[in-house]
Order: structure tokens, then sequence, then C-alpha cells
């Protein structure tokens, strides 16, 4: 691919994207930086330039799923840390069980006339 510079726009640029170069340069800049730190060793990537002057990542070699662990690390609350760890404290307590109502005594619930008259018309819903 040829050179290009911040003023020096890439050969075979359509002329009305010339006045926004500079942009489209600082994008390209942005990318680049970005999978640079994100990607893999070795990782490459291929991106391209729309009609309009977005840069568009059209593929990545690898899947950047795998973070690098770095220096920095975020404060994370000791609740939020003993929710990721995975261990549970204590299992929940069981729901307070109350007597039960049959089905058949429980008042259905009130369905609007066009739904009513749909369910009339379809039947009884088959048990799959």
């Amino acid at each position: 691919m040829p050179e290009f510079s911040l003023f020096r726009p890439m050969q075979g640029l359509p002329w009305y994207l010339v006045p926004i170069w500079p942009l489209i340069f600082l994008r390209i800049q942005r990318l680049r930086a970005w999978f640079k730190a994100n990607g893999g060793p070795g990782s490459q990537m291929l991106w391209g330039l729309s009609k309009t002057g977005r840069v568009i990542l059209i593929r990545a070699s690898d899947d950047l799923s795998v973070h690098r662990s770095c220096i920095f690390r975020a404060p994370v609350s000791p609740r939020l840390a003993r929710a990721l760890a995975g261990e549970t404290i204590a299992p929940c307590p069981l729901r307070r069980q109350g007597r039960r109502i049959p089905a058949r005594l429980t008042p259905a619930p009130r369905l609007s006339l066009g739904i009513r008259l749909f369910m009339e018309k379809l039947g009884p819903i088959p048990d799959t």
C-alpha cells in the first residue's frame, strides 16, 4: 500500500474527500492504535474507506477475545468481587409455602374482546 501522511492523501481518494483528509487520517491512526493495543502479537487487520469517508475495519486476523493482563486494576467492591468469584456464602432460604388455591378456583385473567374472539375461533391449544 502506498504511503500517506497527514498532508499527503492516499492515492485513489475521491476528490470530495480531500478537504476532510486530515480527519480521515486521524481516524485511521486511531484505529491502528486501538488494534495495536488490543490485538495479539502478529495479528493483522484489513481496513477500508467508505464513500462517505468512514474508516471501516473489514477483517481482523484474531478474535481479540484474549485480554492481556495490565498493571492498572480498577478497584472492585468486596460484594462485587464475591459475586464474580462464584462462591456462595449460604444457600438461599426456601420461600414460605402457604396454602395453595386450586387453579379451577382462581379467577381467569380478563382478556380483551378481540383476543377472546380469536381464542374462540382458534379453539384449545394442543399440547406439544
